[in-house]
Parts: structure tokens; C-alpha cells; sequence
């Protein structure tokens, strides 16, 4: 038969999700969205920086450093690269609660000097403790994400900039594993560390405004990327554990995770790091640690016995 919609009928908006079950779908709209039109972009912008201002006025600093993050987003895709370059860095100025922390995140209190591979930069120091005591675990997060976002499309013409913006995310992404004893301090410790349980307890993908696992995972291999053609490999050691137990762990995707893998391997070989590399290797062969390819709930199809004829 044939499916026809009610012309004319206009949807109504309620201030609760509609319950689908006791939906009769007889409007177009209730089955196709188009996308936002691009003569209602600049309202939707101007609706943000009103909502960043209550916020401030507020004092809901968590909830404008998301705001001003989704702003900057959506003024990439508008092509304001400047208005948001001023949105992230302001993002970055709460998370730190200091002026023009992108700049001056090395002010940060003693840190210790980390031993690093020849090709670091001179006087690299580890902040990542500082900044999780600093802005805690959601600030070291966002941070991550917004400081990758400067360096992959604000930063575009300069190199050392845009090396620096990747440090510093980098560092942020460290700090989630400074929560815990059980992960190692040292960089190269985790030439074959693999991370079972990140933060126990604590679910990091539970709000998808917060933190959206496919902007993280896209931030970090990213800057994965960036520092290992910049020679900073032994940085990017606690970054692919970290991307591995997201792909693999969260995310089940097997082929994030062989791409993860087989990244390592490069950076282990560049590290000379040569019986990692070689048992890494070994690990894709043999496909030990990998996730599932059977979905979750089903049951795994037996081994066939084939009876031969006698």
C-alpha cells in the first residue's frame, strides 16, 4: 500500500522527548530532518553567546567551558577560524582559571624533568600532575580536546605552534593517567603496558555533551599523528595505550585497533625499541588483545567437525 503523510499538519514541539512507541508518524518531519539551513546559522550562533553569558553570569563554569567548546566547533564549520580560535582559547582560560593559558600553561608550578628521547625539546618538563590537580579529570579532558582542535585547525601554517598545542594536549591526556597507581609515571614503561581499567568508578563517556567519545578518539589519534612526525615518540607511548584502550575497550572497533597497533610499532622501531616492536607484531598475527567480532549477546559459532567418508 501506499504511505502518504498528512500535508499541512505542523509538528508540535514538547518540552519532553516524544515517546516513539505512541508515535502514529503521520507528518513528514517525524521521519526525515534536514539539516540546519544556513540562512538559521547565525541564529543558532548568537543563541550560544546569549547562553555563555547567562552561564558566566551564573558562574556555571563547567557548563560555559562546553558551550564555548561547541561554539568553537560550529564556527569552524561556519569558516570563523578567528571567532573560533577566541572561543576555544577562552574555553581553555576557564579550564585553567588563568589569562592566556594557551601561551602560559609552562607557569604551572614545579614539575619534575622528564627523560625523553633525543629528539625532545630541551628543558621538557611532565605538567600532566599539575594540570590534573590543577582542573581535575573532565578539565584535563576537554582540554585535551579543545588544545587538539587549536593545533589541527587554527594552527595550520605554524609548525611550532601547532607542536606545542599537540604537547599540551598531549600532557592533558597524560594527566588521565596520573588518577591511579596502578599505571605507570615513566613514558617508556609503556612500550607493552596495556590498560585494562582507566578510571574506576568513573564512567568518562556517560554525557556525550561533556565528552563525545568520537571527538576524543578523533582529537587523540590525531595528535598521535602529529607527534610522531614530529620525532616526539617516546610522548606518544602513553597516548597509543590510551587510544588503544578507547578503540578497543569503549569503542570495539577492530580495525582502530590493528590501525593503533600497527602506529606503534612504527614508533617503537623509530625508539629502537625493537623486541616491543616485534611482540606488538607478533600480538596483530596472532590477534591476542584485540576486541570482539561477535557482537555483544550473541554466542560465538563453534568449531565444524567434518566427518570424512570412511
Amino acid at each position: 500500500g501506499k504511505v502518504e503523510f498528512c500535508l499541512g499538519t505542523e509538528e508540535m514541539h514538547l518540552p519532553t522527548p516524544p515517546d516513539l512507541s505512541q508515535e502514529h508518524f503521520r507528518v513528514s518531519s517525524s521521519v526525515e530532518k534536514s539539516k540546519l539551513p544556513s540562512s538559521q546559522l547565525g541564529l543558532v550562533i548568537s543563541s550560544y553567546y546569549k547562553t555563555i553569558d547567562v552561564l558566566q553570569a551564573s558562574n556555571q563554569r563547567s557548563l560555559k567551558v562546553q558551550a564555548l567548546h561547541e561554539l568553537g566547533s560550529l564556527l569552524i564549520f561556519a569558516e570563523k577560524k578567528r571567532a573560533a580560535f577566541k572561543c576555544w582559547c577562552q574555553a581553555l582560560d576557564d579550564i585553567f582559571r588563568k589569562s592566556d593559558a594557551l601561551h602560559t600553561w609552562k607557569e604551572f608550578g614545579p614539575s619534575f624533568t622528564n627523560t625523553s628521547d633525543n629528539c625532545s625539546p630541551s628543558g621538557f618538563k611532565d605538567y600532566s600532575e599539575e594540570f590534573l590537580s590543577k582542573v581535575g579529570i573532565w578539565g584535563c579532558l576537554q582540554g585535551a580536546v579543545i588544545s587538539a582542535k587549536i593545533a589541527q585547525f587554527i594552527k595550520t601554517l605554524n609548525v611550532k605552534k601547532r607542536i606545542n598545542c599537540c604537547i599540551l594536549s598531549a600532557l592533558l591526556f597524560q594527566g588521565l593517567l596520573r588518577t591511579t597507581l596502578p599505571h605507570p609515571k615513566a613514558e617508556r614503561c609503556y612500550a607493552q603496558y596495556e590498560i585494562i581499567q582507566l578510571l574506576p568508578g568513573i564512567e568518562l563517556f556517560s554525557d556525550r555533551y561533556r565528552a563525545d567519545i568520537c571527538s576524543v578518539v578523533a582529537s587523540l589519534y590525531y595528535i598521535i599523528r602529529e607527534l610522531h612526525f614530529a620525532k616526539q615518540n617516546l610522548i606518544v607511548l602513553p597516548l597509543l595505550a590510551l587510544y588503544q584502550y578507547f578503540v578497543s575497550g569503549i569503542c570495539q572497533d577492530i580495525v582502530r585497533s590493528i590501525e593503533a597497533r600497527l602506529l606503534k610499532v612504527e614508533v617503537l622501531i623509530d625508539l629502537g625499541f625493537f623486541s616491543e616492536a616485534f611482540y606488538e607484531m607478533s600480538q596483530v598475527l596472532h590477534g591476542k588483545n584485540m576486541p570482539s567480532t561477535v557482537p555483544a549477546g550473541c554466542k560465538a559459532p563453534g568449531k565444524i567437525k567434518v566427518i570424512l567418508p570412511i
